[in-house]
């Protein structure tokens, strides 16, 4: 595929002010460490390039995604079958709650979150959004023009049958992407496909969406709709401070922060 440049930013760390979680590995490769999830979205699986790289026969490629969308945290199984557990449940999608244990392959990861403290009389940014949120995504397929309703607050895009958005391409992987909302603002999330994620001939492993964007996967082209306005320049924070997503990347929000750990094949 012959397209412009890279967007390269990964997925953007979260404001202060928003939820924080840290997971702490209770049973597994690791057991005992723990890792704040500073990302606004973190993959789970055995592919280089997710958030914990978890080398286990039991563990697929891409296994599941930890979205935090300013306001809450939701696991978002990548299709798995049922491999993603939820306080030993199987889960889809679920808002996680302090406390919550997820179950991969032989790893038992405990969720703890931590609620934003009240501020004191300084100038750092709170959240508060002042515009509608972009309640109805949809995408348009560039080649039929049907317009596909995105049903999940993390819709997953990919050529499995069970994929939200279900991609007859071989050149789209399994599970290729996803697209969620980020302090109330909608953002796609490459889920470390195969042949990337582009976004109007950009290729992106996380960028802000807004109405009329083209987003391609493999050969395949959508056009993103949303019933919010196209020009959004952020939320007005305390002090009138504008809150803009793209402003909270760092350089936490690198590949720098990618961990990875091992079990023998017989732990399950």
């Amino acid at each position: 595929m012959t397209m412009g440049g890279t967007i390269d930013v990964q997925a953007p760390c979260v404001p202060e002010a928003a939820p924080m979680a840290t997971i702490t590995l209770c049973k597994g490769g690791g057991a005992g460490q723990s890792i704040r999830l500073r990302r606004a979205a973190s993959l789970f699986g055995t592919k280089s390039g997710c958030k914990f790289v978890l080398r286990h026969p039991a563990v697929n490629g891409r296994h599941c995604v930890i979205v935090n969308t300013g306001y809450r945290l939701i696991l978002r199984d990548l299709v798995t079958g049922g491999l993603t557990l939820r306080n030993g449940l199987k889960v889809e999608q679920e808002t996680l709650a302090d406390a919550d244990h997820v179950q991969i392959g032989p790893w038992d990861l405990r969720v703890d979150l931590h609620e934003p403290g009240v501020r004191g009389v300084d100038d750092s940014p709170v959240i508060v959004d002042l515009e509608p949120d972009p309640t109805v995504l949809a995408v348009e397929d560039a080649t039929d023009g049907g317009i596909r309703k995105l049903p999940r607050d993390v819709s997953v895009f990919g050529r499995a049958p069970g994929c939200d958005i279900a991609v007859r391409d071989r050149e789209v992987s399994r599970v290729h992407a996803a697209i969620f909302s980020y302090l109330g603002r909608p953002a796609i999330f490459d889920l470390a496909s195969e042949n990337g994620t582009w976004v109007n001939q950009q290729r992106a492993v996380y960028a802000m969406l807004h109405d009329q964007d083209m987003i391609t996967l493999g050969a395949t082209t959508f056009r993103f709709r949303c019933n919010a306005p196209s020009n959004r320049n952020g939320s007005a924070g305390k002090n009138g401070q504008v809150l803009k997503p793209q402003a909270f990347a760092s350089p936490d929000g690198t590949m720098s922060d990618l961990i990875e750990f091992s079990a023998e094949p017989h732990q399950v």
